[in-house]
């Protein structure tokens, strides 16, 4: 990869919902020589295994919030990046998160007490442990030429939740988080190389239960929504992740309400699905 590519890779695309070939929400982002993870939902320990990366050689984990599909996979992640021998993490899981994040940490640490000690002890090894922050908006990190600014998304009731900012080389990308439309996201995302938003799609009279569909969708963004925050900020390529897909409608029928307000690049997110950042935007898919 050359020294001025941002490299993207949709670890899982999902979210609470069990659906097969979709795991929930986590993206990898390689920037040069460094690693970082963007939420670790289920299975983003296998994902990243399956793209050949062993969890170990990644120490620098950021949460846009704490609803569990989010961050369900941080132990296998956190543990058998620790202790599984080729490719161990050396020091601490660096973590980035609001408000909370310091606690679930800590509280992680105490709920696998008995399993950190034993395999320190059998194995002789340093013992696991990680340096979580909670943080607020503005430049969460910046180091090695990669800059992560962090921002306020409406989640609401969920709050605090994050979008983040990645840039690189010259090269940008947001990360929306779960979130209904903003004006954050403009904000902070116009003109970038790379735009990966969450969304949510259905159809209301096919739903076993009316009132709640409409609660989940004022949490979140339609298509149609998620179009016109592309149109205004006029991305390279953006992309959906965290795609939550109910009462019956299909990705054909995302792609449709999405062209109602939106006439750009535009890929629905695939887990293992590669975006490469550089003078072009390439996609590859690694299953």
């Amino acid at each position: 990869m050359g020294s001025d590519v941002l490299e993207v890779t949709l670890l899982g695309t999902g979210s609470p919902i069990f659906v097969p070939g979709r795991f929930s929400t986590s993206t990898l982002i390689r920037a040069g020589d460094e690693y970082l993870l963007v939420d670790c939902g289920r299975g983003a320990g296998i994902r990243l295994h399956e793209t050949g990366l062993h969890p170990g050689r990644i120490n620098k984990l950021f949460l846009t919030h704490l609803h569990s599909d989010h961050v369900v996979g941080i132990p296998d992640f956190y543990i058998s990046g620790w202790f599984t021998t080729f490719g161990r993490r050396e020091g601490p899981l660096r973590v980035w998160g609001p408000e909370g994040t310091t606690a679930m940490m800590s509280n992680m640490d105490r709920t696998f007490e008995f399993d950190e000690r034993v395999r320190a002890s059998e194995m002789q090894i340093h013992h696991n442990a990680n340096e979580s922050h909670d943080i607020e908006p503005g430049v969460v990190f910046d180091e090695a030429g990669v800059r992560v600014t962090a921002f306020y998304v409406d989640h609401r009731p969920i709050h605090p939740a994050l979008g983040f900012k990645v840039e690189y080389a010259g090269r940008s990308m947001i990360l929306s988080g779960d979130t209904r439309p903003t004006d954050s996201i403009v904000e902070h995302g116009t003109g970038a190389d790379l735009m990966i938003h969450e969304v949510i799609c259905g159809n209301r009279e096919n739903s076993p239960d009316p009132d709640q569909f409409e609660r989940i969708i004022a949490h979140h963004t339609t298509p149609q929504q998620a179009g016109t925050i592309f149109n205004k900020a006029r991305p390279r390529l953006a992309v959906y992740s965290h795609v939550i897909l109910v009462a019956g409608v299909t990705v054909a029928t995302l792609e449709a309400q999405t062209r109602e307000t939106y006439d750009g690049p535009l890929l629905i997110g695939e887990d293992l699905t590669r975006i490469t950042v550089g003078d072009e935007i390439t996609v590859e898919h690694l299953r």
